[in-house]
């Protein structure tokens, strides 16, 4: 029997909200369960995809489903299966909220009104906290944080929300090295305790291509699709990175050197 694909486009188009194209004839499909990568230069629509499978922007051709759903349509259902961290910090600084209050919020959001957290919300957000090292920090006020421990409460907040696809946009972005080692950890740890389909937007594979099990690579359309060392074909990146792209093969893994870096500024 054949099962559904975890992620199916075919002939997706979508532009932006200023008319510009930002994705044209994309089509592929990927297979539950997966920890997916998806990667390509500045502008070339990672963002983009990202808010397409939730249904937060309308294809102009083509269709998006994600387990079956249809993200024009059906996007309530997508929704209820997605925990989703956004590229960047959201919640305002000046808000005056505690890191349980955002670990919490993701369980709350999902409880009826009145939304009161119960002893097992409490277990749950406090174990992803120490996932990611920072438990001891349960009330201390998230305003205060640095950049990298606000990413890590955000994928905080990713782990104890309920759901079986977690959808991550540069989440090692503005992180300090020590960061970006605990959130990877962390996500390895979790993808391999639980049936948990990970999609993770990054500029830079290169952190998490030993642990992903497959690589989208886009330059507003499919470049590549497929296991990270056969994406990582140098005639490939140079023709999407330009010239000075280069591959470096360490104990048996390839690693790129795209001279790429930051957000997807186009996306936002």
């Amino acid at each position: 029997m054949a099962t559904t694909p975890l992620i199916e486009a075919e002939n997706l188009a979508v532009k932006y909200p200023e008319g510009d194209l930002a994705l044209f004839d994309v089509t592929f499909s990927i297979d539950s369960t997966t920890f997916m990568a998806i990667i390509g230069p500045n502008g070339s629509g990672k963002t983009t995809l990202l808010k397409a499978m939730l249904g937060l922007l309308k294809p102009t051709d083509g269709f998006i489903r994600v387990l079956g759903f249809d993200a024009k349509r059906e996007y309530k259902m997508i929704r209820k299966m997605v925990r989703y961290v956004p590229q960047r910090d959201q919640i305002k600084a000046t808000v005056p909220m505690k890191v349980k209050d955002i670990v919490l919020m993701g369980r709350l959001l999902k409880k009826p009104p009145l939304r009161v957290a119960s002893g097992k919300d409490v277990q749950i957000a406090k174990d992803a906290l120490r996932r990611v090292d920072l438990e001891n920090l349960w009330n201390h006020p998230f305003p205060e944080l640095s950049g990298g421990q606000r990413q890590r409460v955000l994928v905080a907040r990713a782990l104890a929300t309920e759901g079986q696809i977690m959808m991550l946009d540069e989440p090692l972005s503005g992180a300090d090295h020590d960061s970006q080692v605990l959130i990877v950890e962390a996500l390895q740890e979790y993808y391999n305790e639980n049936q948990v389909n990970i999609i993770m937007v990054t500029h830079d594979l290169n952190p998490i291509h030993t642990l992903v099990k497959d690589v989208l690579m886009l330059n507003r359309t499919v470049m590549g699709i497929g296991h990270p060392c056969a994406v990582m074909d140098l005639e490939l990146l140079r023709q999407v990175y330009g010239p000075s792209a280069k591959i470096v093969e360490l104990a048996g893994h390839k690693y790129c050197i795209t001279g790429d870096s930051g957000f997807d500024h186009h996306d936002h």
